[in-house]
């Protein structure tokens, strides 16, 4: 199992519904481009902390650093949470 769990992030200002999901694994190339396949993938590799960005348009939108063991989940205002669902099997799918 690579998901570890969900934490709610309180008084963000980019959404209403931001959660932090944190793994057992590292974010690397190969769990960003498998996340990548859920919508679009920005990816600034070039940057001292490789910032990626993934877009599942009417869903969520990810954004985490590579190398790190969490990212960020930002849900649509009136958000459906079995998205999280939908995520959390995708990162478990995922084949270390």
């Amino acid at each position: 199992m690579n998901f570890a769990f969900y934490e709610i992030v309180e008084d963000c200002i980019e959404a209403k519904n931001v959660y932090d999901a944190y793994l057992n694994i590292k974010l690397n190339d190969d769990l960003i481009n498998h996340l990548a396949k859920l919508g679009k993938l920005v990816y600034f590799q070039d940057f001292d902390k490789p910032y990626f960005k993934i877009i599942v348009r009417g869903k969520f939108t990810i954004k985490g650093i590579s190398n790190e063991d969490k990212f960020r989940i930002l849900l649509p205002d009136i958000a459906d949470f079995s998205n999280l669902d939908i995520l959390k099997k995708h990162i478990n799918d995922f084949i270390v």
